[in-house]
């Protein structure tokens, strides 16, 4: 039996947060950016493992305004890109972790599919995609939302 946790206990298992007050929901914490990789070319996956192979990526910088500034901007063309975010959740395995995108960023022109992350690894990552208009994001963005569904007694 699974039962959804409330922001506040997803917020306690939760680190590197950038500001808990302003990530934790009601049932949700708020996923932020860390880093953005473009997609070059895609991999390969076998049934057993043993083949696969992850996408080829480039790692992108963001770009600061002004020297002032302290965070960068990633200005995204049309594309597909690998999003890691700030925040590691862990579960300790007994429980499941679903990723939706934030209202903001499909307001702004950008999805990602909704994730289920069992295993908790240290980086979760996501696939962004970004149409024809192309998209700017800037460091810490909140892009997506958690919710746990923590296994119950």
């Amino acid at each position: 039996m699974f039962q959804l946790m409330t922001g506040k206990e997803i917020v306690a298992l939760t680190t590197e947060l950038i500001s808990a007050k302003k990530q934790q929901g009601a049932f949700s914490v708020d996923l932020t950016v860390k880093e953005i990789r473009k997609v070059d070319a895609g991999g390969a996956l076998d049934f057993g493992g043993s083949e696969f192979q992850e996408a080829s990526t480039t790692l992108l910088k963001p770009e600061k305004k002004t020297a002032e500034e302290p965070y960068g901007w990633w200005k995204l063309g049309p594309g597909n890109y690998l999003i890691k975010f700030n925040e590691k959740i862990d579960l300790k395995n007994h429980g499941v972790i679903i990723i939706l995108p934030h209202s903001r960023l499909l307001a702004a022109g950008g999805s990602h599919p909704s994730l289920a992350v069992e295993d908790t690894p240290d980086d979760i990552q996501v696939l962004l995609s970004v149409g024809i208009e192309g998209l700017a994001i800037k460091q810490n963005a909140r892009v997506s939302k958690a919710l746990v569904l923590a296994a119950g007694s």
